[in-house]
């Protein structure tokens, strides 16, 4: 299974540059600079600019299939210990050091709005909230430090869900397991679209339980291929086959931004809308080898998807210190690409793997000097002393 997952971290970097270039785009490039960050346009420019942020219900969706591999497989209850302390070994290294590296900003920020007394106040309120991961939950007040880190209290909440909802939605098959999809698909588009109206926009695109829907569907993305592929008479997919998957899902995430004004509501996509598309091109990126998945299984860009959280992370900081010295010309964009996509190379392989591994071995270590303990407390001829 690595293998076949090995297309879909290349697309990882790929939905993670379209957040950069979300954000960024407005800065350097004039043709977009009047494309307001709520407000529709009719313009392509504008239809673009606000498409583009769909990458991130993508990712939730992924972020459900590529767990269920890992943890769900067996058929066995998920080990919570070992599968918070991965989670929290991947995410957490690189997002503290951003946010400690923020707080002066945030800091000069609040103190020049309320004072000082009140602005440190804030700053640590602010700093505490963002520490635990709960800055989605309440956007207006404590998204302050690095906007794209509200989907992380997404991915958190999706954590401590899975342990229980993961191996509930693994046991589907059959029937049931389409039931649900369709239920969980049409009732949370159902659930975004009837509290829109009663929420800001960023609360509705950001609140975790919003979300959850999208997850789910990956988790049963891959209990459905993983029922095929046990299949004994299972009936054998061909190249065409995949092929077409792949460009209906392409041609229809395309076809999808040409529709954004219809809708008059900005963002329409960025709840999950579009999870039928994203099942169907993870889908046939991992069923069999195609061309497209043996490109995007190529090292390199295997190694720009290994990145892709570190460039989701650090492409607003560095776009404040670019604003900050104003090199915002035509010239400084592709310097500015270039060092986001560097910096995120050598973030992953000199920072977060060491910082991950370092963790987990702690992790282990301490593992092993528990169970060694509650074995050397147990009276003899107990179940744990065998």
């Amino acid at each position: 299974m690595p293998r076949k997952i090995s297309p879909l971290t290349s697309v990882r970097f790929f939905a993670a540059f379209l957040v950069l270039w979300h954000h960024s785009v407005r800065v350097f490039l004039p043709a977009f600079a009047r494309s307001g960050a709520l407000g529709a346009r009719e313009d392509f420019s504008g239809i673009v600019f606000l498409a583009f942020p769909v990458s991130v219900s993508f990712f939730f969706m992924l972020s459900g299939y590529v767990l269920s591999f890992v943890y769900l497989q067996n058929g066995q209850a998920v080990d919570k210990s070992e599968f918070f302390a991965a989670r929290f070994a991947r995410l957490y290294p690189l997002y503290f050091l951003v946010l400690v590296l923020n707080v002066p900003k945030l800091l000069m920020s609040e103190v020049h709005r309320h004072g000082t007394k009140v602005g440190l106040t804030k700053t640590a309120e602010i700093f505490a909230a963002n520490m635990v991961m709960v800055q989605g939950w309440y956007t207006s007040r404590l998204l302050r430090v690095n906007v794209p880190t509200w989907s992380l209290c997404g991915e958190v909440f999706f954590y401590l869900c899975f342990p229980l909802l993961g191996v509930l939605l693994w046991r589907l098959r059959g029937p049931r397991l389409w039931i649900t999809a369709l239920a969980l698909y049409i009732g949370g588009q159902a659930l975004v679209w009837a509290v829109r109206p009663h929420l800001s926009l960023e609360a509705a695109l950001s609140l975790p339980p919003l979300h959850l829907s999208t997850f789910a569907l990956g988790v049963l993305l891959a209990r459905w291929q993983t029922l095929r592929s046990d299949q004994k008479d299972k009936p054998t997919v061909r190249l065409w086959q995949v092929a077409l998957v792949q460009a209906l899902s392409v041609g229809g995430a395309l076809f999808s931004v040409l529709l954004v004004p219809f809708f008059h509501v900005p963002a329409p996509y960025n709840n999950g809308l579009l999870a039928p598309i994203f099942a169907g091109l993870i889908w046939s990126l991992t069923r069999i080898p195609s061309p497209l998945s043996r490109w995007l299984s190529g090292r390199w860009l295997v190694a720009l998807g290994n990145s892709s959280y570190a460039l989701y992370l650090i492409h607003t900081p560095l776009l404040t210190l670019f604003l900050h010295f104003r090199w915002i010309t035509y010239g400084f964009y592709p310097v500015y690409l270039a060092l986001c996509v560097g910096l995120s190379v050598l973030s992953f392989h000199y920072f977060e793997t060491p910082a991950r591994l370092w963790l987990l071995q702690r992790f282990n270590q301490r593992s092993m000097r528990n169970t060694t303990g509650a074995i050397s407390r147990s009276p003899p001829g107990s179940l744990q002393s065998i």
